[in-house]
């Protein structure tokens, strides 16, 4: 469900005067049809004077707003990008609340986006609203309801709204704006007057009264359109390409922080060229698209990914194999794909939110830049970590994911040593992911971090294996998740399920900067399982992607002495301590997440390699 614009909710837009009705029934003699509409027309102001002074960089930021606000914000909205107009758009609603909503959400989100440019250089909109019958064709729509609209946009200040009477008790009731009285305006080739009232806006107006809720951004995670495939006429080219595409959607859809178009949503732009299109139709700003050719026996699978934001391919790739093997060979270019483009949109992402200024983030920017600091394990960077996360979560208290990061932040901080009061920390880390579940209790990922708190700071397995089993039914492809549940099997003593689950896991991971965390658990679940040889060679593979990860270095050296390689042992031991010279036996054996038997064995074996009770 998409969490409440910060001025209101577009919920139950069926219940108010102005919300969704109906078409009207059957075409009128010319072959058009009416239907009642709320109609948004908004321009850029002074955008002439804009791209005197800066041709380009206009150009860049209008197009990045349109692909990264506008277009998914209306579409979220269930509303329909009718025409963009170069410096402004033309959108059509069925629901008046949505179209408000929408409005005011699309405001508040350039203001913030454009807040970091110079005042004098700055992209603002004024937006009109009007709500009547207006005449309806597959690609355009005209009437006195959008030309009024038209003209009642003239009317709106710099980053304002200006609506007519008739959605006034709307606004009031459902949003909480002051609006201000502009009277019966005599618009341009309108015969009658419009009663019209500009909503007062803190970025429209800074001597506006206050509005009466706190300003919130809500997270804004990348979206993806997987489009048919193109193929020749042939039914089997057509079944593989169907096959396929499901596949990768399904496989995209697992991912964490990645909002994926239903298969349904996208069958219509089979062998669509305009790409811009499908982004402005569909609110996404990533299209994956490709073709599949045929040669008797032999297919050969393109595909490329469309960054629509800088208008530009930012992933491509072939395939090739043979049809004999048609499940094997579908199920296998699906996966390749997922895993390389998912690298592809995080690295992408992480960029924009670098360059983004502290104003212009939403609550996915920080959390972003969040996890790219924690997995470094470098202890002032990650310290600045938590300052994001609690930024994330001030901005979107509905954003699950945030919470869920906050608590794995304070798991680490245990493991690392960097904790002055354990017990505090975990009982935070607790509630933060519990939280995060209570925000979402259908994300895998929440309830993946939730059944990792359970385990590794409280040994309550039995709940821990509980919640995994919900959080993998939630996101069955989500590689993370799967890794931590190795943690619990191997915690237990099932040495042999916990190597299956983190080898699966590392199989699924798209995240290659997270990989040493991958590492860590498989070289876990090898020495529980006894095969040390493979626990040292994961361990060592772990440690040079991360030298800083402390606990992947007690797993090495326990595996070490387990093979009686003292010496190499007591080497990791002084790394170890060297980052955390505080670690005692005596204060790891309170919270050490093994069950007892094999605690007492890791301990005995850290022991020897020279780690002081």
């Amino acid at each position: 469900m998409r969490p409440e614009p910060f001025l209101g909710s577009a919920e139950g837009s069926a219940a108010v005067t102005h919300g969704p009705t109906a078409v009207t029934p059957g075409p009128s003699a010319s072959g058009l049809s009416r239907r009642e509409s709320t109609i948004i027309a908004a321009d850029v102001v002074e955008y002439s004077r804009l791209t005197a002074a800066a041709e380009v960089s206009t150009h860049i930021r209008l197009r990045s707003l349109r692909v990264r606000i506008i277009d998914p914000c209306i579409v979220s909205y269930r509303g329909r990008v009718i025409r963009n107009t170069g410096d402004g758009f033309l959108a059509s609603f069925d629901s008046s609340v949505d179209a408000l909503a929408c409005a005011l959400e699309i405001q508040q989100e350039v203001d913030a986006t454009e807040s970091s440019e110079a005042a004098d250089l700055r992209i603002r909109f004024r937006i009109g609203l009007n709500v009547g019958q207006v005449i309806t064709e597959p690609e355009d729509i005209y009437g006195m309801c959008v030309n009024i609209a038209a003209r009642l946009e003239q009317y709106a200040p710099p980053g304002g709204i200006v609506i007519p009477e008739k959605l006034v008790e709307t606004v009031r009731s459902r949003f909480n704006v002051p609006t201000h009285d502009l009277g019966h305006l005599n618009l341009k080739n309108i015969s009658k007057p419009v009663h019209a009232y500009s909503l007062r806006l803190p970025g429209a107006d800074q001597s506006a009264l206050p509005v009466r809720q706190g300003r919130r951004r809500r997270a804004k995670i990348p979206s993806i359109a997987v489009l048919p495939f193109r193929t020749s006429s042939e039914r089997e080219d057509l079944y593989f390409s169907q096959g396929m595409v499901d596949d990768i959607i399904l496989a995209l859809a697992s991912i964490q922080g990645l909002l994926v178009i239903s298969r349904t949503s996208v069958l219509s732009y089979a062998g669509e060229p305009d790409l811009e299109k499908v982004g402005q139709d569909l609110g996404v700003s990533y299209v994956l698209s490709g073709s599949i050719r045929r040669a008797g026996n032999a297919l050969r699978v393109s595909s490329e990914l469309t960054d629509l934001e800088s208008n530009s391919i930012i992933w491509a790739d072939r395939y090739d194999g043979d049809l004999s093997e048609l499940f094997d060979l579908q199920d296998r270019i699906a996966s390749r794909i997922v895993w390389s483009i998912a690298p592809q949109v995080r690295e992408a992402e992480l960029k924009r939110a670098l360059r983004k200024r502290p104003g212009s983030m939403n609550a996915y920017d920080l959390v972003m830049q969040a996890i790219d600091l924690i997995y470094r394990m470098n202890f002032e960077e990650f310290s600045r970590a938590r300052g994001l996360l609690q930024q994330a979560i001030a901005l979107d208290d509905n954003y699950a994911v945030a919470y869920a990061y906050a608590a794995m932040w304070l798991m680490h901080n245990i493991n690392q040593g960097w904790t002055s009061d354990h017990a505090a920390d975990a009982q935070e880390a607790e509630r933060l992911a519990a939280v995060a579940c209570a925000r979402d209790s259908t994300n895998g990922f929440a309830l993946g971090i939730h059944a990792h708190a359970r385990a590794i700071l409280f040994r309550d397995y039995e709940t821990s294996m509980t919640l995994f089993d919900r959080a993998l039914a939630a996101a069955p492809g989500n590689a993370i998740v799967w890794t931590l549940s190795s943690g619990v099997y191997a915690y237990v003593g099932d040495g042999k399920e916990s190597v299956a689950r983190a080898e699966r896991g590392l199989r699924l991971s798209p995240v290659d900067a997270q990989s040493h965390f991958y590492l860590l658990f498989l070289a876990l679940a090898h020495y529980v399982n006894g095969t040390y040889e493979e626990s040292i060679i994961w361990g060592y593979k772990s440690m040079a992607l991360n030298p800083r990860l402390c606990s992947n270095m007690r797993w090495l050296i326990a595996s070490l002495v387990g093979l009686g390689k003292f010496s190499e042992a007591r080497h990791i031991a002084e790394t170890l301590l060297k980052l955390q010279p505080r670690f005692r036996l005596s204060t790891y054996e309170k919270w050490c997440p093994l069950k007892s038997d094999l605690r007492a064995t890791l301990l005995d074996r850290l022991r020897i390699a020279g780690i002081p009770d």
